[in-house]
């Protein structure tokens, strides 16, 4: 196994033999790494074990008996997307204390669990494959009587079950659209300028479905460690701006925090 600061290392010589030289800059991607924590992987596969490996260094910190304050469980909120995938192809394999973790969703579309819609539904095959509980996994309530009332009703659970003063995640996982989407804030939304409470509701998203319910900007930014996948060339520009360029135009390139690290397969990364 890999340890995060083996990684970099590690990627550095994958970028150095598998970027054509008229695509990367070697010298400008090494200038980059330096100051944004980022690894960059050959395919999905080692993309999902160095995420899968960081993932499990992080739980196994977070409940150190040496830490200051012992832990209950450890929270991570997790994401759709090509996420799934990439999750499902490392977690079933991992020696986790499963009892002690807890999963959340970053955002949830407003649909029956039923629906192929649902990222609850997305992810089922994979939590069948684990040892989990349904108290292990925390999800909105699809069955009440509109979005407002399920971001409520989602917001109050989260305040139940974080237990962090703060009321913080320790480990959120994202993904990012072509768009620069992140979790349900989409560019020149307006759920992205909700500055209070842990959860919002979208009525009119501009990808279906229309309704959904996520995480606000201010309760991902006060997340212990931001942990973000993109994968694909169309993923490229946009991770540029971010990382390279320091844009803060896009819903992505506003995560913040001391502990965000990028996890790019060498598509999404072939403009660096």
């Amino acid at each position: 196994m890999l340890g995060l600061n083996n990684l970099v290392s590690s990627c550095t010589n994958s970028v150095t033999s598998n970027f054509p030289s008229e695509s990367i800059h070697i010298t400008d991607l090494l200038k980059t790494m330096a100051t944004s924590n980022f690894v960059v992987s050959d395919d999905e596969q080692s993309l999902s074990q160095s995420l899968g490996y960081h993932i499990e260094k992080l739980i196994n910190e977070l409940l150190h008996p040496a830490q200051p304050s012992a832990k209950e469980f450890v929270t991570i909120g997790l994401s759709g997307g090509s996420l799934i995938k990439i999750l499902s192809n490392i977690l079933p394999y991992l020696a986790l204390p499963w009892a002690k973790i807890r999963f959340f969703f970053a955002d949830e579309r407003f649909v029956p669990f039923s629906s192929d819609d649902s990222t609850y539904h997305s992810y089922d095959k994979l939590f069948r494959q684990l040892p989990l509980t349904e108290k292990n996994i925390c999800k909105i309530n699809p069955d009440v009587e509109n979005v407002e009332q399920c971001a409520k009703d989602y917001e109050t659970k989260l305040k139940e079950l974080l237990k962090e003063p703060d009321q913080s995640f320790d480990i959120l996982l994202l993904g990012m659209g072509p768009d620069g989407h992140t979790a349900s804030l989409f560019p020149d939304h307006s759920a992205l300028n909700v500055s209070d409470g842990l959860v919002t509701y979208v009525k009119n998203s501009p990808k279906p479905p229309t309704e959904r319910v996520t995480l606000t900007l201010p309760t991902i930014n006060k997340s212990k460690h931001v942990l973000i996948c993109a994968t694909g060339e169309s993923k490229a520009q946009i991770v540029k701006e971010v990382i390279k360029d320091k844009s803060k135009q896009y819903p992505i390139g506003q995560v913040q925090g001391n502990n965000v690290s990028w996890y790019l397969d060498k598509q999404a990364a072939s403009q660096l």
